[in-house]
């Protein structure tokens, strides 16, 4: 099983960062949609959107290893609200359990810093996702609901 992911050390363009954000999905067994846009009274972007049997997991994927508490409600609430407008009654995602995620292309702790229950969003960086999607039953209920 695929473990890990290093993120190449020359600059790399922010879709290569995406793109191997998504790779480590699906070598996880999860269809990911990417660079998802579309528009309702307004214009949405959703970096990621992977999902399997029973999660779906709408990805950001960001530059900096830490975003601060008092913003990550109103992320949160966009983040919602994308996926609101995505149309969460497609089949695709009916019964799973949608959860939030941010990706960082720098190291971070937030993985073991923060969880769901004390208002914060799970961020892990790229390097680390191997181990979190591995052992993800274990990090499930740290990673923030969208339902």
């Amino acid at each position: 099983m695929y473990i890990h992911a290093p993120i190449p050390q020359k600059k790399s363009s922010w879709r290569d960062f995406e793109n191997l954000v998504a790779d480590i999905f699906e070598r996880f067994d999860y269809t990911v949609m990417r660079d998802v846009r579309f528009k309702t009274a307004r214009r949405f972007q959703i970096d990621l959107v992977a999902y399997n049997e029973r999660l779906c997991i709408f990805i950001d994927c960001k530059d900096h290893a830490y975003i601060n508490p008092s913003k990550e409600e109103a992320f949160i609430e966009k983040q919602r609200v994308r996926a609101d407008n995505l149309g969460l009654e497609d089949k695709r995602f009916q019964y799973k359990k949608k959860k939030v995620l941010l990706v960082t292309k720098h190291k971070t702790d937030s993985m073991i810093l923060g969880s769901a229950d004390e208002g914060r969003i799970l961020s892990v960086d790229a390097d680390s996702l191997p181990y979190l999607l591995r052992d993800i039953n274990i990090y499930e209920d740290n990673l923030v609901s969208i339902d």
